[in-house]
């Protein structure tokens, strides 16, 4: 079980997220032209993208570990020699540390936590609440930025998005079903 769940994870995230797109995109089908301009600009590219990863996942698969466990086994002895200890190289030969099925779960599983808390965050408040909450908490917990980087870099994309396509391309995003619901209410 714990082999097929690392040798399909990858792709079974892929497809998921194929999914979504194709979905969205087949919607925005039935849009009139102008209103389907956006989905489409957003839509169609990773759909490609996901269909190079499927492609680039099936080969992978289909690889031989021939050699490169080899060349992975001299630069280990290589390695040890030279620090005195043993050192464990990943499967490109960098020395990346080799995760556990368990690990590797866990990170996976906290990656579809952001991506399916984005989701319900652009759904609930829209994109221009969600994405600068996602960004720095991304940056801030994921990537271990400080808040002096995190919060320039989050607010700073935010606003450059809020001015290509609000201000620049003048397409209107949704605001959020919440936000919506509070600004009617306030606005009365």
């Amino acid at each position: 079980m714990k082999s097929l769940l690392g040798k399909y994870s990858n792709s079974s995230m892929t497809l998921v997220m194929l999914g979504i797109f194709v979905v969205m995109v087949a919607i925005a089908s039935r849009y009139p032209a102008e209103a389907r301009f956006m989905p489409f600009v957003v839509g169609i590219p990773p759909i490609l993208l996901c269909l190079l990863q499927l492609v680039l996942d099936a080969r992978a698969r289909h690889r031989p570990p021939a050699d490169a466990s080899s060349d992975i086994e001299r630069a280990q002895a290589t390695a040890s020699q030279i620090v005195g200890h043993q050192v464990e190289f990943g499967a490109s030969g960098t020395t990346e540390p080799q995760l556990s099925p368990a690990e590797t779960v866990h990170r996976e599983l906290v990656l579809w936590g952001y991506f399916l808390g984005f989701i319900a965050g652009i759904v609930l408040f829209g994109f221009w609440v969600a994405i600068p909450l996602f960004l720095v908490s991304f940056l801030r917990f994921q990537a271990k930025a400080g808040w002096r980087t995190a919060l320039p870099l989050g607010v700073g994309a935010s606003v450059a998005l809020f001015l290509v396509f609000e201000r620049g391309l003048k397409v209107q995003v949704h605001s959020g079903f919440v936000t919506s619901f509070v600004l009617d209410h306030l606005s009365r």
